[in-house]
């Protein structure tokens, strides 16, 4: 497997070579060892950098020292955040490809979920808050892929772009209810993935049909026979916390079944949550082309969060993503794809498994050498 740089080699520099003092590829090393340290615009990585100026300068060979804040952002304006996207894709295949023999489930998981970047508001621009939809291997922990859009209402023509972009072979894709349309379903399943998408007003027949069917089916004592069920209770620190978790594949009822590709499951979750003596809940509808058994279905639809809960929380909490006021089309993608990259990297830090990523952020902050070690050296296959 390659590393990191053998791939960032690839991008083309757009840049008049006449007074050209900073290579693009340091430029890029240089930004993700300034985030990995806890910096996390143009003007604090660069004085970071400064105050780094001998370590760099041994490391990469500078012959004019660090880049300037402005440096920076005219590169990230300039790099074209396609053709910075399928480098990010064609490193993430090759490190998948290595960790292929780790992965035990049957399917690998691939939830999609657009995230807000509030504080890249456009206020002139009648206050668009620009989403970035992302695609995250749970297996792995990893994220690979990205779109921008200007809003949320248009994460349903960002998803076909992003399934575009990545491989999706033996892989279950899962969509929240923005996702559930036929043309995706379609497209999944034509890329050799399944799906398995959340159902919710958007598509109201759908919905309706779904909800109709439970209701009637956990009722009668006849149709009930072809549910399966699964069931679990947490109880701790005072919440108790029951997910009830119901599928058929009797799916001849649903109207146009034939438009939802290869239908073949139809599931229901309820989620019974008590807190402090606070009762609340709440039912989800769901389709599936695979014919999960309850469990699986289960692992599935709750596996979706992991987008959530582990990446855009990060995203947020350690790299401070959404507080980036990054309004320029170019610099708000590719700052934003750089940020993902140092996700990976301390993701698959073979080194490090058992610290919180907060510490193994402040173990690169600590000492540079680390964070050379990520990005210089081949990721082993074995952890």
């Amino acid at each position: 497997m390659n590393n990191l740089i053998m791939f960032f080699n690839e991008l083309t520099d757009t840049r008049d070579n006449r007074g050209l003092k900073h290579e693009l590829t340091d430029c890029i090393v240089m930004s993700i060892y300034g985030i990995l340290a806890g910096h996390y615009d143009a003007e604090n990585i660069a004085y970071f950098l400064k105050l780094n100026e001998e370590y760099f300068t041994n490391e990469l060979g500078l012959e004019y020292g660090t880049p300037s804040p402005d440096t920076l952002l005219r590169i990230y304006s300039l790099i074209n955040p396609e053709e910075f996207m399928n480098v990010f894709v064609s490193w993430v295949k090759s490190v998948v490809e290595e960790k292929n023999k780790l992965l035990k489930n049957k399917y690998k998981l691939i939830p999609i979920d657009g995230k807000a970047i509030k504080s890249a508001t456009d206020k002139i621009n009648g206050g668009n808050i620009p989403y970035v939809v992302s695609a995250f291997l749970s297996d792995l922990g990893i994220s690979i892929g990205q779109v921008k859009v200007d809003d949320k209402s248009n994460e349903i023509t960002a998803i076909p772009d992003l399934l575009d972009l990545i491989d999706i072979t033996n892989s279950i894709v899962t969509i929240d209810a923005i996702g559930c349309q036929k043309d995706i379903t379609k497209k999944i399943i034509d890329k050799n993935g399944h799906y398995c998408l959340a159902v919710k007003n958007n598509q109201k027949l759908l919905y309706s049909e779904l909800k109709e069917y439970f209701d009637f089916a956990l009722k009668d004592k006849e149709e009930i026979k072809e549910i399966y069920q699964y069931v679990v209770t947490n109880k701790e620190h005072g919440r108790i916390e029951r997910r009830e978790h119901f599928i058929t594949y009797n799916v001849d009822f649903v109207y146009n079944k034939e438009n939802w590709k290869n239908l073949n499951l139809i599931g229901m979750t309820r989620n019974y949550r008590e807190i402090n003596g606070e009762v609340s809940i709440q039912e989800k509808f769901y389709i599936s082309d695979l014919k999960l058994s309850a469990k699986e279905f289960a692992n599935y639809t709750r596996g979706h969060w992991s987008i959530e809960n582990n990446l855009h929380w990060i995203l947020d909490v350690h790299f401070r993503e959404d507080w980036s006021l990054c309004k320029e089309e170019n610099v708000l993608k590719n700052l934003s794809l750089i940020r993902k990259i140092c996700y990976n990297l301390t993701k698959l830090d073979p080194i490090n498994t058992k610290l919180s990523f907060k510490k193994k952020l402040t173990l690169y902050n600590h000492d540079l050498d680390n964070i050379k070690r990520l990005v210089f050296n081949v990721i082993p296959t074995e952890y």
